[in-house]
């Protein structure tokens, strides 16, 4: 890909498509003077004006953010050298030989790892393993299995096809990420588990919310919540229920939806009381009562709003507990925030944080890119952010 930032590749394909920022400001919905700003490099494009801009110059939201980031050397080379080997896996799924462990609880402990790596946000120690996980898993499911064992191995498999879908998802690898959400959904619904087809509606949502599809995003999260009530009430589907509010908040700030956004996290709030201190499984949704907290200070980012971002974050305490994964997108927020304020140096220092506590998100978070930009744009030459736009391969 090339060194531009957001604003830039949007100006080159907008001159391409022989539209005036006139045109495409009526096109996409958004403000003449946001879209002027976010071209000469002085706002950081938002995700939800970066997804209309992308449709209506008939680009995919990739190729606006330069997706994926092209890494040669440490962690986020290696990750994305792993790419090729899970695309082969995903697609030829069973048709390759398997070359890693064979038995299920070989596999099984393969899948904690990658579980693990994922909670950390040490994406090059689970990719590793995750195609032979996948193959693995596939060939006991053509065994000659009894059900029960039949159905354990599927929701394996729905799970590994959820964490590939996340990695893909992070490195900017959309069409992966799409294909490896379905092959979720194929393996929920043979799981035997009625809640994991409801999760695997929870991954297909990231990808249409990704894509700027936040109607049929939000559509999916109703659909999974309407199937959700025709099943007994557990701490592990109430779990479920608070991770797709949660997926609903941000679709609807996305679609600049205040009041249903706020409603969403209210709900997922009221679910977090409900089961505060019981024993539950996510199934992979990641959902805990810190991740209300965090997504509180999304929901007003996704809406430009870093006041209400900012007096929501000065309320909250990460605890040491919190995976490293949630807490380097809070603090990734908390940056967006203090730019929108106004706060270039508070803005950096909330990276700078980002980047202790989970690097390889932090390198590779479209968000990081845009505000590195912004903020060299006004603060060229100073040593500290030269030094850390190196680390991330943004070029400013």
């Amino acid at each position: 890909m090339d060194d531009l930032g957001v604003g830039a590749r949007i100006a080159r394909a907008r001159r391409l498509a022989r539209l005036t920022q006139v045109q495409l400001a009526q096109k996409a919905n958004v403000s003449l003077s946001l879209l002027r700003k976010v071209e000469q490099g002085d706002r950081a494009a938002t995700p939800a004006l970066t997804a209309a801009a992308a449709r209506v110059l008939g680009v995919s939201v990739g190729d606006l953010n330069g997706q994926p980031y092209e890494q040669e050397q440490g962690d986020a080379g290696a990750a994305h050298a792993t790419i090729p080997e899970l695309r082969r896996a995903i697609v030829a799924y069973d048709d390759e030989p398997v070359t890693g462990p064979s038995s299920f609880g070989d596999l099984a402990d393969a899948l904690d790892r990658v579980r693990e790596g994922m909670r950390r946000a040490r994406y090059s120690d689970m990719t590793a393993e995750l195609p032979d996980v996948i193959r693995g898993l596939h060939q006991l499911a053509d065994d000659d299995l009894p059900g029960a064992q039949r159905e354990e191995v599927h929701s394996a498999l729905a799970y590994a096809y959820s964490k590939a879908m996340l990695f893909a998802y992070q490195y900017g690898y959309l069409d992966l990420a799409g294909l490896a959400a379905e092959r979720c959904g194929w393996a929920a619904d043979r799981s035997g588990d009625p809640i994991w087809p409801i999760a695997a509606e929870y991954n297909r949502a990231l990808i249409l919310l990704y894509s700027g599809a936040y109607a049929g995003g939000l559509r999916t999260i109703d659909r999974a919540y309407a199937a959700s009530e025709q099943l007994p009430t557990t701490p592990d589907l109430l779990a479920v229920r608070g991770a797709l509010h949660l997926r609903g908040s941000i679709l609807s700030a996305r679609a600049l939806d205040r009041d249903t956004a706020e409603s969403h996290l209210a709900e997922a709030g009221g679910v977090a009381a409900a089961i505060q201190g019981s024993r539950y499984s996510n199934y992979g949704t990641g959902f805990r009562p810190s991740n209300v907290d965090i997504h509180s200070v999304a929901v007003p980012v996704e809406l430009s709003d870093g006041t209400t971002a900012l007096s929501r974050a000065e309320r909250i305490h990460l605890a040491g507990s919190v995976a490293p994964s949630r807490a380097g997108h809070f603090y990734i927020d908390v940056s967006r925030a203090w730019l929108l304020h106004g706060n270039k140096a508070q803005a950096f220092r909330s990276l700078e944080q980002a980047r202790m506590i989970a690097p390889e998100l932090t390198r590779n978070h479209p968000q990081v890119h845009e505000t590195l930009r912004v903020l060299a744009h006004t603060r060229r030459g100073t040593d500290k952010l030269a030094h850390f736009a190196k680390w991330a391969n943004v070029k400013i």
